[in-house]
């Protein structure tokens, strides 16, 4: 297995069911990242074009106003991603 992200590492669980995801099926983007409205954003435009489900496409409408909720409460915070020189990251993502 590889991890996909390796600038991060944790526990992530799925809420219907409390399942773990495993470590090769999913990736990171901070709220703080300023690029992650617009991501959203494509993301639920290629979700219609897809033909996917209304729900799955209100949810990620839902969390699209979330992240530019939280980025407005908190412009001090917003910024583009980064990795600073010499940060730790996950080797070969693992």
């Amino acid at each position: 297995m590889i991890k996909l992200d390796a600038k991060f590492y944790g526990e992530i669980r799925k809420a219907k069911d409390d399942s773990i995801v495993p470590e090769d099926e999913w990736i990171v983007f901070l709220a703080k990242d300023n690029c992650v409205p617009s991501l959203l954003a494509l993301y639920k435009q290629l979700l219609r074009d897809r033909k996917a489900g209304q729900a799955q496409i209100d949810a990620v409408q839902r969390m699209l106003d979330r992240v530019i909720w939280w980025q407005e409460q908190h412009p001090e915070k917003v910024k583009v991603a980064d990795i600073d020189p010499g940060e730790k990251l996950l080797e070969n993502g693992k």
